[in-house]
């Protein structure tokens, strides 16, 4: 398995709701924050993301977004 650098990471998690969130019948955003969002539906999306991330390719998208906003501080 081809190892993720944190931003592509975080951008193929984002991709990946974006695909959700249209499936549920939503317009998705090109680059939105799920996880900083307030929206009970895009939260649950993204919380679905990071499930799939993790339990198929072992990633923590979470952890790659906290070193990438620490990165930026």
């Amino acid at each position: 398995m081809e190892t993720m650098t944190d931003e592509e990471l975080v951008n193929a998690a984002i991709a990946l709701a974006n695909d959700f969130y249209r499936l549920h019948g939503y317009v998705a955003r090109k680059n939105f924050k799920y996880w900083e969002s307030s929206h009970p539906q895009e939260q649950l999306i993204f919380e679905m993301v990071c499930l799939a991330f993790e339990k198929i390719r072992g990633s923590d998208v979470m952890g790659a977004i906290e070193n990438i906003e620490a990165e930026n501080d």
